[in-house]
């Protein structure tokens, strides 16, 4: 939802940024309750539990693994995309090449169809799509049944016959 480039690890980079998606996202006006869910790094403590605990936001810390039994796994695993399908391969040598790439990076993650989200990009699920198993099956069938059409009359198969 939101993203920063640093050199350095701090809460109040955490706040900022939680700051700021809280703010583009106007998750002011969700329901129910947005809900950020975080390790217990120090950069989720100090002014990051203020900002959500204060009256007039809508948000709720839990922390993974204390406050809920599962971990962090799924943001661990976005980070670990980003870098891998993204950063690493692009050779960024230093930090003032990152946050030029990351904001085209970011973006693009966000609209790409994952197979985690069952074939939604991570913008339909914010947006309230659910992801449902079934949802692709008759677009998938359609497919199946024009590749078979398109192979039957192709005359680069006539082994095939």
């Amino acid at each position: 939802m939101n993203w920063k480039v640093s050199t350095q690890y701090s809460a109040k980079i955490t706040f900022e940024n939680i700051k700021e998606a809280y703010q583009k996202y106007n998750l002011h006006k969700t329901n129910p309750i947005v809900s950020l869910i975080t390790d217990g790094g120090s950069e989720n403590k100090g002014e990051v539990g203020h900002f959500v605990n204060r009256q007039d936001i809508n948000m709720q810390k839990i922390v993974a693994q204390r406050d809920i039994i599962f971990s962090n796994s799924m943001v661990e695993a976005v980070n670990k995309r980003i870098k891998y399908d993204y950063l690493f391969p692009k050779g960024l040598s230093c930090h003032t090449r990152v946050a030029p790439y990351a904001s085209i990076a970011f973006p693009e993650y966000n609209k790409k169809p994952h197979s985690s989200l069952l074939g939604l990009t991570p913008l339909e699920v914010f947006k309230g799509m659910l992801p449902d198993k079934d949802m692709f099956k008759p677009a998938i069938k359609v497919s199946i049944q024009k590749r078979r059409a398109i192979n039957l009359h192709s005359e680069d198969c006539e082994d095939c016959f």
